[in-house]
């Protein structure tokens, strides 16, 4: 009997523990800090017609491209990229995207041969829903609506027989639609701009990073740099590559213009005793120091826009060092070494003697 009593209170007790333990629960439950939930946010898009009477690319894939910098003062590397199709209505949207702050998005769609995207957004706290418009234009493979804000030619001189040429072009396009020609480059790309170098130009180069839209075509004689990436109206284009020429006290320069080039300039540093004159065309000369180095340049200006197809013709002329004559000995200086040398047998000869002389002493 008293075993059975025993066996009833201790279940009763277990029982007890067990329903004070299922009134707590929630209480300890709620003193757990929750992990916070990443926010999911929508991207809605809609394609804007840059180009009058565009046909929307109905059912054309819409890709949304994310770019993360993964450690501090890294640049942004992509991470991920999405895919839906565009709507009858021109638009696009991407839902429940989990993103971070500082992540950089835009959104591309390939239209008329050419990947045209949206402007880039970085995402900032708190993240919420928001619109990426894709501006779309359609294509011209006229060269008449390329134009050149400004070309400059800055020379150095690293010896007497060579110049090196920093050359930057400022590219545009007018009108409504993006330009691209059906020439392919040596890097495979479909060929924008050509910039022709003058003849005899070599050794080439601009920044490795640039190779996917610059490259090198035309000929050894006469070669030229090509833009492998498509032209957008209302925006500007920045080509920068270097070159050598063969230049000695003076050169005559030609170069092509393909395109109309509002602004062309020459500078020459001052220390380099050059100047620049032209038989063809008129040039407004100027000084002007380099705001970084404080180097003084002689700056020559076209008076007057070069026409699409136009030659730049200028003639450089150098001062080189003049070279000093090798220093003539004068007569005093012609004869020294042969009074060395009869010196010096006089003395082997007295030498000599006087070691005879010794031993003749010493054997009597």
């Amino acid at each position: 009997m008293l075993r059975s009593l025993r066996f009833v209170f201790a279940t009763g007790i277990i029982f007890a523990l067990s329903v004070i333990s299922l009134l707590n629960a929630p209480l300890n439950a709620a003193q757990v800090t929750p992990t916070p939930a990443t926010p999911r946010i929508t991207i809605n898009g809609r394609i804007q017609a840059g180009t009058d009477g565009l046909q929307l690319p109905v059912g054309a894939p819409v890709t949304l491209h994310v770019l993360r910098a993964t450690a501090q003062n890294a640049s942004p590397v992509l991470i991920q990229q999405l895919q839906t199709t565009l709507s009858a209505d021109g638009t696009f949207r991407f839902e429940n995207l989990a993103f971070q702050p500082d992540d950089l998005v835009f959104a591309s769609l390939r239209y008329d041969g050419a990947q045209q995207a949206s402007l880039i957004i970085k995402l900032e706290a708190p993240l919420r829903d928001f619109e990426l418009p894709i501006t779309l234009y359609a294509r011209t493979d006229d060269a008449a609506v390329v134009q050149i804000v400004r070309a400059q030619h800055t020379f150095e001189f690293p010896s007497e027989s060579m110049a090196q040429i920093l050359s930057a072009y400022v590219l545009r396009v007018q009108g409504d639609k993006f330009f691209m020609t059906d020439q392919s480059a040596p890097n495979g790309k479909l060929i924008s701009a050509r910039l022709p170098l003058p003849i005899g130009a070599v050794a080439i180069a601009f920044d490795p990073t640039l190779s996917d839209s610059l490259a090198i075509g035309g000929s050894s004689i006469a070669p030229e740099v090509l833009l492998t990436r498509p032209l957008f109206p209302d925006q500007s284009y920045e080509v920068i590559f270097s070159y050598q020429l063969p230049v000695s006290s003076g050169a005559t320069i030609d170069q092509d213009y393909l395109y109309r080039a509002e602004q062309v300039e020459v500078r020459l540093p001052q220390e380099a005793g050059t100047a620049l004159t032209s038989q063809t065309q008129r040039f407004r000369h100027s000084a002007e120091s380099a705001q970084v180095t404080g180097r003084a340049y002689h700056v020559y200006q076209l008076e007057e826009p070069l026409r699409a197809g136009e030659r730049l013709i200028f003639t450089l002329t150098r001062r080189l060092p003049t070279p000093q004559p090798a220093a003539r000995l004068s007569r005093a200086d012609d004869t020294t070494w042969f009074a060395v040398l009869v010196l010096g047998l006089v003395l082997i000869g007295a030498f000599g003697s006087a070691v005879w002389l010794l031993r003749r002493l010493l054997r009597r």
